[in-house]
């Protein structure tokens, strides 16, 4: 059972760094609280290849790199501004609804037909997101779905859920031709110095900002590092599916932060969705 506790403890940094960034650094633009963590994390899988075998690279490795990359910048720098501007556990929670998005990928791209256990997941996912802002419904019994879209940051994540499904795939490509470690270093490597070189080329985030919280930016890095081991680790133990919907557990780890932290409201609903829509992305992962 050791892939399960890395998998818990990536879900518990996932939610950890969220939790850290909006609040440590909520002060800073969303572009640039997408490049922290990844900025610092940068010289550690830099110094991780020195301590990883080398793989052998497959055909496919790079010309996966080549869009799995941009995409997942896109995907984390929303994911970002989702937090930056909403409440934790209003936005973490609905990444739960990437298992969603992969099995009409799945069905359209792979022709693969979705089964019933699927159907079941998806309509526990969707319940647990009506559930997840049921104070927003008062007397009206479409307030929740509406207040999907009000909230902007629960919105935005559902698209960021969306390119983390697309992703997986894409990353999935990257660990069969070259190694579940290699490919982590090397990507977030990556990363963290694309980004920052063409945000702060445009004027989007500032170097100076950046760098104007060494130690705290440090931990962050510590924190994604961490993660980004534990994940790899797991899913190198195990199957995809099975590690992917334990690290969906951050929603419900977020959602505490909110409440102990933030002193965000209407908790017991935001707990009760989330746990209803993890358990869906179960269904989804497992038997789906």
């Amino acid at each position: 059972m050791t892939w399960f506790l890395f998998s818990i403890c990536a879900a518990f940094l996932m939610a950890s760094n969220s939790a850290y960034m909006k609040r440590f650094f909520s002060d800073v633009s969303p572009w640039e609280m997408s490049i922290i963590p990844y900025f610092y994390s940068m010289p550690m899988c830099a110094v991780g290849l020195f301590f990883i075998d080398i793989p052998d690279i497959g055909p496919a490795f790079f010309p996966a790199l080549m869009w799995v990359l941009p995409l997942l910048m896109i995907a984390i720098v929303l994911h970002y501004r989702a937090i930056h501007m909403s409440p934790l556990s209003l936005t973490l929670p609905f990444l739960s609804f990437t298992p969603v998005f992969v099995l009409f990928t799945g069905d359209l791209i792979l022709d693969e037909k979705i089964s019933t256990p699927g159907i079941i997941g998806m309509m526990l996912v969707v319940a647990g997101g009506y559930v997840l802002n049921l104070d927003s419904a008062k007397s009206n019994l479409f307030g929740p779905i509406k207040a999907i879209f009000r909230e902007p940051g629960s919105a935005i994540m559902l698209v960021v859920a969306a390119l983390y499904g697309l992703c997986s795939a894409g990353g999935k490509v990257l660990i069969l031709n070259s190694s579940p470690m290699f490919a982590a270093m090397v990507i977030f490597g990556l990363y963290g110095l694309l980004l920052t070189t063409i945000l702060v080329a445009v004027g989007k985030a500032s170097l100076r900002t950046i760098l104007r919280k060494p130690l705290l930016g440090i931990g962050t890095g510590l924190i994604v590092y961490a993660e980004i081991l534990f994940h790899n680790l797991a899913i190198s133990m195990v199957a995809a599916a099975y590690m992917i919907t334990i690290k969906r557990m951050s929603g419900i780890f977020s959602v505490f932060y909110g409440w102990i932290l933030f002193k965000e409201h209407g908790i017991r609903y935001r707990f009760a969705g989330t746990v209803i829509m993890t358990i869906g992305a179960a269904v989804i992962a497992l038997y789906g």
